[in-house]
């Protein structure tokens, strides 16, 4: 517990289904216990991202392999007394989104989910129960061509990125409250051996979370969630720009260039 609230990671990634992790899934749950995590969500790269698991694999051993990182962490969990829930991290086009509150079940039944449009993942995703959250929207990295904010096809924006640029979280935060999305913070730890405590993130509540499905009732219901933050954010000024170009999808799937976040 971090002041008296329960401490939560929203956003990591494991060596058994992310390919830019190399550290185990079991690895982590000591070293979160150590700096007064509570529990955590595992959320590898799905099949469009930088996912570890071979993707010519049939979907049923595809899908056994990519949760093997989360039914680690868990198993590890379970003996340390945290708990471990289950979420994945889908890129489209560049930009990307954490799916929570859904389970190994779903990904069987939709072998189709690797051909998703963003409003296709959003209304499958909410319709089973699940929600969906961005994932550093103003992200400005090599495999990222353009932004594209999606604010009627999530229900969240991680606000803070605990990987990302300063001015990045902070025109996440902007934008989140100038379309009025909860906001939601996360490390996006990949590593064991490099964590310290000005590298992490993750959502803090009064009460424990018992299930995925908790977390994505606080989401929905725009729960206050408190930021538990590597160091406050920046304030917002005129000349932060995004890096990228910039692109709204709105309600009809139409895309609108350069329109501004204030």
């Amino acid at each position: 517990m971090i002041n008296g609230k329960y401490l939560y990671e929203t956003h990591m990634h494991t060596a058994e289904a992310s390919k830019c992790s190399d550290s185990p899934a079991r690895e982590f749950i000591q070293r979160y216990q150590d700096f007064g995590y509570d529990g955590l969500f595992i959320t590898d790269h799905f099949y469009r991202g930088n996912c570890g698991v071979d993707r010519s694999l049939p979907w049923p051993e595809f899908v056994n392999r990519f949760v093997s990182g989360y039914e680690h962490a868990k198993e590890e969990g379970d003996k340390r007394g945290m708990p471990v829930f289950f979420g994945w991290e889908e890129n489209i086009d560049g930009d990307e989104y954490l799916i929570y509150g859904l389970d190994k079940r779903f990904m069987l039944e939709h072998p189709d989910m690797i051909h998703w449009t963003r409003q296709e993942q959003y209304r499958e995703v909410r319709a089973a129960g699940g929600c969906v959250v961005q994932a550093h929207p103003f992200r400005a990295r090599d495999y990222i061509r353009d932004i594209w904010l999606s604010p009627y096809f999530c229900d969240a924006a991680e606000g803070v990125n605990a990987t990302n640029e300063d001015v990045w979280n902070t025109l996440a935060m902007r934008y989140a409250a100038s379309v009025g999305l909860p906001v939601t913070a996360g490390s996006d730890n990949h590593h064991v051996l490099t964590m310290r405590s000005e590298k992490l993130a993750g959502v803090m509540f009064d009460d424990p979370l018992t299930s995925g499905q908790d977390y994505v009732r606080h989401i929905l219901r725009h729960d206050p969630i408190g930021l538990f933050l590597p160091h406050p954010v920046l304030p917002y000024t005129d000349d932060m720009r995004p890096e990228k170009p910039l692109y709204w999808l709105e309600r009809d799937g139409t895309a609108v260039p350069g329109k501004t976040i204030a």
